[in-house]
């Protein structure tokens, strides 16, 4: 099994363990304003979305659980490569948990090789992922309007790119 670790974060592949706090997050509607989808209303739901992260070809998925002494704050990775995301429980944002967990993916990345660059698909009003993957040199790529349709309401997108 692959892990990656840090000063404070193991980072590590799904399980369906995982499922409880994976859906305490996916529920969550602060946690979820900008994702590609509404918080989700059952475990059923976030089950199904489980299980594709725990499935995924490796060849095709590099995704992974943040864990701190042992608790889930949330999962970054590519699920589909080369594009990034990331979703972390509103309790660990800013203590840079992201951050650290960003900055060992993509060393990660960088020691594969391929793909050599990776994207990310970002609603504009999300700063503080702009502002992360700004600070991890990512570049932006262009912008498109009405781009994803959640929960009745229209997003936009900004496209982001970094060279490995």
């Amino acid at each position: 099994m692959t892990e990656i670790q840090t000063e404070r974060l193991v980072l590590r592949r799904a399980t369906m363990a995982d499922l409880p706090p994976m859906h305490a997050i996916l529920s969550n509607a602060s946690a979820m304003r900008y994702w590609s989808s509404p918080p989700h209303l059952d475990l059923s739901e976030s089950e199904t979305w489980l299980h594709s992260m725990v499935d995924a070809d490796p060849g095709e998925s590099d995704d992974f659980i943040i864990e701190c002494d042992g608790e889930v704050l949330g999962k970054l990775g590519c699920w589909k490569l080369p594009e990034i995301g990331f979703i972390l429980s509103p309790d660990a944002w800013g203590h840079g948990y992201a951050s650290e967990a960003m900055h060992a993916f993509l060393e990660r990345r960088r020691t594969l090789g391929e793909p050599r660059c990776l994207n990310a698909d970002v609603d504009p009003r999300n700063e503080a992922s702009l502002r992360l993957l700004a600070r991890h040199g990512f570049v932006e790529t262009g912008r498109a309007a009405r781009t994803w349709h959640i929960a009745g309401e229209w997003c936009d997108s900004v496209y982001l790119e970094l060279k490995l």
